[in-house]
């Protein structure tokens, strides 16, 4: 989890706003004009996060994706073909470490819906190489159901990045739940969060780049003594207990906050060895936590 520490400056016209989306806060700060101009553009950016709710969330029967999963098959709009396009990029780049497909895996769990058992016995169908896309079309496997609940919030945040730009707005931040974007010339400080206590184990400063953090210590649920994350291994077809190589939580810096979603997941899925070597070859820049409090920066 991420935590804004605050800013290098402050402009004399400063606006900040808070809304609810996607099971969490947003928070959107920007340098206006006037509070005409500032809440203009906030109300715009929040119909962005709620379009694209309606279009991927997994808790909205009626969403987009809800229908896909359910019906098997669909005509897809522009956004839910960008989500799922760019989650295959993301899937090759990580060898199959970031998989959309992991939906019937979450629900069986209990994460969508707390139903108390651990599943064993279920039949999963996990491959991205499956999906299959006609033009506007998609079609899903018998036992397939998409989950876009790592990358989805990132792509919202970047939308919503690009209404406040076409609105005039020259400098902003959006924080949804910890998926931060920043842009214009002002320097934000951002802190890591500890993982295993209180208190922050890296500051930063972001300026014009995203920023986002995954880890198996907020979102979880707990079977008998064990805690289960909510990041699911799509080669075990079960959430990760424990991170290889002990990770607890995994940052990562992109000049877009898709990537820094994405790759967050399937660096936490990867490890401390191979999610390093993920980072340096897509040029992106990570701050990894292990379990014994080591502190791991990637450049």
């Amino acid at each position: 989890m991420l935590a804004l520490l605050g800013c290098t400056k402050q402009k004399i016209k400063n606006y900040e706003f808070s809304d609810f989306i996607f099971g969490s806060y947003v928070r959107i700060k920007v340098a206006a004009q006037d509070s005409l101009q500032a809440h203009k553009a906030f109300t715009k950016a929040m119909q962005t996060f709620y379009h694209i709710d309606s279009v991927a969330s997994i808790y909205n029967p009626e969403s987009e994706l809800s229908r896909l999963n359910k019906n098997g098959s669909a005509l897809l709009s522009a956004d839910l073909k960008s989500l799922i396009i760019k989650s295959l990029e993301v899937s090759e780049n990580s060898d199959g470490a970031f998989d959309i497909t992991v939906g019937s895996v979450m629900k069986s769990w209990g994460f969508y819906e707390d139903t108390g058992i651990t599943a064993t016995d279920f039949q999963f169908d996990i491959d991205y190489k499956k999906i299959r896309i006609n033009g506007d079309s998609i079609f899903l496997e018998p036992n397939m159901a998409l989950d876009l609940g790592g990358i989805a919030v990132g792509y919202a945040v970047d939308k919503a990045c690009e209404v406040l730009k076409a609105e005039r707005i020259k400098n902003g931040l959006i924080d949804a739940g910890g998926e931060i974007i920043c842009f214009g010339e002002e320097s934000y400080k951002i802190g890591i969060k500890n993982p295993n206590g209180e208190g922050i184990i890296s500051a930063f400063f972001l300026k014009g780049q995203a920023v986002s953090t995954s880890g198996n210590y907020e979102r979880y649920i707990e079977r008998g003594n064990k805690r289960y994350s909510h990041i699911i291994n799509p080669k075990r077809a079960s959430p990760i207990e424990k991170s290889p190589s002990g990770l607890c939580s995994v940052t990562i810096i992109a000049n877009k906050c898709v990537d820094a979603d994405a790759y967050a997941t399937a660096v936490f899925v990867l490890g401390l060895k191979d999610g390093q070597k993920l980072i340096r070859k897509l040029g992106l820049q990570g701050v990894l936590s292990t379990q014994d409090g080591k502190i791991v920066e990637v450049k």
